[in-house]
């Protein structure tokens, strides 16, 4: 049984497809196309604040190990153990993205932390709940 399941992955992985049909950079051959992904790390997210009158941290999210050409198609997530998702942006959004890095911005409170234009997420509160993103890139390496 495990030699039909162990065969099963291994003709899946073989047989697998990456097709990029459109990115903001210049497309390499099929050959190139690179997934890569990766996590901040649970207690080690670089998280840093800014106070009034907006109220957001961020963090900037290095990846550069993935060795992209041009800038990828990336997907993130903010995950933690208390609190993340209470942010007004827990459907994260990346900003400055380049070939290598990427910064994630949380911004306000929803909920029972809602006070419009006095407060939102402080480093502080990201790093004791350790947040973390967790990220997904597709690009190419050639």
């Amino acid at each position: 049984m495990y030699r039909q399941l162990l065969l099963c992955l291994l003709v899946t992985t073989l047989n697998a497809d990456l097709l990029i049909t459109r990115l903001n950079s210049n497309k390499g051959p099929a050959p190139c196309a690179r997934i890569c992904a990766g996590t901040t790390g649970k207690g080690s997210t670089a998280w840093q604040g800014y106070g009034a009158p907006y109220y957001y941290v961020y963090t900037r999210v290095d990846m550069s190990e993935c060795g992209f050409l041009g800038t990828p198609i990336i997907t993130a997530l903010v995950d933690g153990n208390s609190a993340h998702w209470q942010t007004t942006t827990s459907g994260v959004s990346t900003a400055e993205a380049t070939k290598d890095s990427f910064t994630v911005y949380l911004f306000g409170w929803v909920g029972i932390h809602s006070k419009p234009g006095q407060s939102g997420p402080t480093a502080s509160v990201a790093q004791s709940g350790q947040w973390n993103v967790n990220w997904q890139a597709i690009g190419y390496v050639c």
